[in-house]
């Protein structure tokens, strides 16, 4: 009898102990799966983070890059217009060597990659600005004035290496004669080509002090917003 009743005791006591380990492990496992998920969500969380703070310093640099290449174009332009304005609007022939034309040559094609420049610094100025931006509508002012001086300049300055060859030739000779008519034809070319240069680089360079105002105005907004955001 009292075999039995320790029997049943220990039964019962082994079944209440197992069933307080179940609840035991039970809990830990529960637990421990909370703590594993709540790393995992963490991990995720973080990770989303450094995607997002990766994307805006993207975008930062991209506006970056952006706002560079803008004060690019627009200061090429106008170094560009300046080379064009003091060194091929206000030559004088007369100092050019004799050489047999190659300075002119020489100068010719200079000419015409300035006028190349000044082309493709517009359009990528047309790209990062407004179309009805007043820098926009000022360097196409510019640029149509250059390019009107262009057209004058493909016209006359094949006279002007022709007679500066001849003239040099004539004082190589030493012909009086040849030498007075080759002068005459040399002024007279220079004449013609002045004459309709001259007033197309008055309003270049009235159409560049224009566009200079505007740049001076966007650099000095451009410094300002740059210095607030510093």
């Amino acid at each position: 009898m009292l075999e039995g009743i320790i029997s049943a005791a220990v039964v019962i006591a082994v079944g209440v102990f197992g069933f307080l380990l179940r609840g035991y492990f039970g809990t830990y496992v529960s637990e421990k799966g909370k703590n594993l998920a709540t790393r995992e969500d963490i991990a995720q969380i973080t990770a989303q983070i450094e995607n997002v703070k990766a994307s805006i310093q993207t975008l930062a640099q991209l506006k970056t890059d952006y706002e560079q290449q803008r004060r690019h174009w627009l200061l090429s332009f106008y170094d560009s217009s300046v080379e064009m304005l003091h060194e091929k609007f206000s030559v004088n022939f007369g100092d050019f060597p004799s050489d047999a034309g190659r300075s002119l040559f020489e100068f010719q094609q200079s000419f015409r990659g300035i006028v190349a420049s000044m082309v493709k610094e517009y359009q990528r100025i047309v790209l990062y600005f407004d179309e009805e931006d007043p820098l926009v509508l000022n360097a196409e002012k510019t640029l149509r004035v250059v390019l009107e001086a262009y057209s004058v300049f493909k016209e006359r300055f094949r006279q002007i290496r022709l007679t500066s060859m001849e003239e040099g030739a004539a004082f190589k000779s030493g012909d009086p004669q040849r030498i007075d008519e080759a002068v005459a034809k040399s002024n007279d070319a220079n004449e013609v080509y002045w004459d309709q240069m001259r007033p197309i680089a008055e309003s270049f360079r009235d159409a560049l002090h224009q566009y200079l105002s505007f740049v001076n105005q966007f650099l000095r907004k451009d410094s300002h917003i740059d210095s607030q955001v510093s």
